[in-house]
């Protein structure tokens, strides 16, 4: 008889499968488009835009690999948004190769970048985005990346 209710339960949700995954499929988008939005503000230097995006106290930390000793810094991401945009150089960011993972109200974003200051890359690595969803709406908690200066592929044309 348990058997029997197992495979009654599993009918009945059977048809809530897709739905589920359409709505993570949603979710996951949505996300994404949060973090694409966010770098094209950074490569536009729109304060007003990068602001919106993130929540207050957000946190961004460094990381540059170094033989024998890394070196680590974490600012206020307010602090890295002035500075980006009052700089003087014309300074992009692309970034490809974006896996997004949602776990309810929270969700990463990982991708590769390269960093170019008036054409020439300065650097490159991977972005590991923190996303929160507060009131419905994602935000950006936080971003940890990478600085690496040799080894890195460039980015893909039309990025």
């Amino acid at each position: 008889m348990r058997g029997l209710q197992i495979f009654a339960a599993a009918l009945v949700a059977q048809p809530l499968i897709p739905a589920l995954a359409d709505d993570h499929a949603s979710e996951e988008a949505r996300v994404t488009a949060m973090v694409e939005a966010f770098m094209e503000d950074f490569n536009t230097k729109d304060v007003a835009g990068m602001t919106a995006s993130v929540v207050e106290g957000a946190m961004v930390t460094v990381i540059e690999e170094r033989e024998g000793d890394d070196r680590m810094q974490t600012m206020p991401l307010a602090n890295l948004i002035a500075s980006i945009s009052s700089s003087e150089d014309d300074l992009r960011e692309p970034i490809w190769d974006m896996v997004t993972m949602v776990k309810g109200p929270v969700a990463t974003v990982s991708a590769s970048f390269e960093f170019t200051i008036n054409g020439m890359r300065s650097h490159c690595g991977t972005n590991v985005f923190n996303l929160v969803r507060v009131d419905g709406e994602w935000k950006i908690a936080g971003i940890a990346y990478s600085h690496i200066e040799e080894g890195c592929l460039a980015a893909p044309e039309g990025k």
